[in-house]
């Protein structure tokens, strides 16, 4: 008899166990679809920051093929101020849910294996897309280094309103110099960040679509509503 009643309490405490696990499972699969829902939203936004930078891109690199000391350039100051700004364009996957289940002692406590090897490589992904970000940052610090000489500080300045936003003054802004060797290294440079851009929208596309994937498996084996 005291055999079986260890047996029992043994057996109880092991479904009680079980039961705890399965509930903290299923709160992070629906913490993990959360965050895959705000990602989601910030991934477009990404694009379309992308998207918007390379039409600048396209349009600089025709201004500055014909660049003239003698014409009005305030395209040319409103488009290299603008493919410049780091304050779009940066992704930071929401990662709460992930930093959680390390915290707790990592992916054990996701028993269907091929949801947690979803969510490892939706982060792998991630980080790759990051190391990309940050070299397009690096080629928009150059292109800032480069141009800094054509440009002339008073009008620079004028094409920036107090809230921050870029405006197209009324009256003509020109360049200070046209030095064909640094407009030359400057359409390197705007080549180079259009290029990145283009990898980077085609990359943070997909990983758009394997978030929704992912929803849509983790939806259907978790029964979420």
């Amino acid at each position: 008899m005291l055999f079986l009643a260890v047996t029992l309490g043994f057996f109880v405490e092991n479904q009680r166990e079980h039961y705890v696990e399965n509930q903290r499972e299923k709160k992070y699969i629906r913490s993990f679809y959360e965050d895959l829902t705000a990602d989601e939203y910030d991934l477009q936004a990404n694009i379309n920051f992308l998207r918007d930078q390379m039409l600048q891109a396209d349009t600089l690199q025709k201004l500055m093929f014909n660049v003239d000391i003698k014409q009005p350039a305030n395209g040319i100051y409103m488009f290299l101020r603008g493919i410049t700004r780091s304050s779009g364009g940066r992704l930071y996957p929401n990662d709460r849910t992930i930093v959680q289940l390390r915290n707790a002692g990592g992916m054990r406590l996701i028993k269907n294996k091929s949801v947690s090897d979803s969510m490892v490589g939706y982060y792998r992904t991630a980080d790759i897309i990051q190391f990309l970000t940050e070299e397009g940052l690096n080629n928009r610090r150059l292109l800032r280094q480069r141009y800094m000489p054509l440009l002339n500080a008073r009008d620079f300045i004028k094409v920036l309103d107090s809230t921050n936003s870029i405006v197209n003054v009324p009256e003509n802004l020109y360049l200070r110099k046209t030095d064909p060797d640094i407009i030359n290294e400057c359409l390197i440079e705007i080549d180079r960040i259009k290029t990145l851009n283009l990898t980077l929208a085609i990359r943070i596309q997909l990983l758009k679509e394997k978030a929704g994937r992912i929803k849509s498996y983790i939806k259907k084996e978790y029964h979420l509503k």
